[in-house]
């Protein structure tokens, strides 16, 4: 019984070069005999792959050619020669978008510059790009401020600022529900202060309510500066920073560090409440 699996080849979206290494790994990985790596190629890619290869090999067969013959055949029709200049243009236009980590822009510039022929000069128009296109300015800055910084130092220190940002925001947004709080002596204070102002209101009757009446734009202005004032103290759901909404949260991207799901940070997440509350 063979070791591993190779699912068929899809045509449209996969990677024919990526897909050859694994198969030769396979054929390695099982001894398959050099008279079979034709018989095992044909066997995995599927019947797509296959129909290809009968339209490519036509009046032949894809039995007919030999492995490498099959290999170069799909790939010079699925992956013709670039232009080189077009790819590096693709490559510098490629900056970090916004809620995209550092991993994942990285990730991204490494994958377009696999077509650009970079060569020795890899390393060097890595970090290039990679410093250029960050999004965040302040990060950008510190960066450029060092001096003859390389690739890997480059990456190094921009997850470094990331992970010091982000730890920042989460000890903040501690801070700012434990302040937002009320301690039990306070409320009992409020809850005090409500009765006797309701007491008030009630024995003064009439008088007080036409002076309500007449005074009552005064009463409408004091509402409105007060809902102001909450709206701007409101901490959002996502980060627990006060004056901002959750749509131009700059975290809403962000992944929780205790649940995985994307859209807040560990020190809002309702899944550690009800964890410490279970307990």
């Amino acid at each position: 019984m063979p070791i591993g699996h190779i699912e068929p080849f899809n045509v449209a979206n996969n990677n024919w070069e990526a897909y050859v290494r694994r198969v030769n790994q396979f054929i390695t990985l099982n001894n398959i005999a050099e008279t079979l790596k034709v018989a095992t190629l044909v066997t995995v890619v599927g019947a797509e792959c296959y129909d290809l290869m009968c339209d490519l090999c036509a009046p032949n067969t894809p039995e007919s050619k030999t492995y490498d013959q099959l290999v170069s055949l799909v790939k010079e029709h699925l992956e013709p020669d670039r232009s080189e200049i077009a790819e590096r243009h693709i490559f510098r236009q490629r900056v970090q978008r916004q809620g995209e980590n550092i991993r994942e822009y990285l990730q991204a510039l490494k994958h377009l510059a696999k077509t650009c022929n970079f060569g020795a000069c890899l390393d060097v128009c890595l970090r290039d790009q990679f410093v250029s296109g960050l999004f965040d300015e302040d990060m950008r800055s510190r960066i450029f401020a060092e001096k003859n910084i390389d690739y890997k130092r480059a990456v190094e220190l921009a997850l470094a600022l990331e992970a010091a940002e982000r730890h920042a925001a989460t000890a903040c947004a501690s801070v700012s529900m434990a302040a937002a709080q009320p301690t039990a002596a306070a409320q009992h204070e409020d809850d005090g202060l409500h009765r006797i102002s309701a007491g008030a209101g009630t024995s003064r009757g009439g008088r007080a309510g036409g002076r309500r009446g007449a005074g009552g734009g005064g009463a409408g202005a004091g509402e409105g500066a007060g809902s102001s004032r909450a709206q701007a103290q409101r901490t959002c759901s996502r980060c627990g920073k006060p004056g901002h909404s959750e749509g131009k949260c700059r975290f809403k991207q962000y992944s929780c560090d205790v649940c995985g799901e994307k859209g807040h940070l560990k020190a809002v997440c309702t899944k550690t409440k009800n964890t410490k509350g279970s307990k």
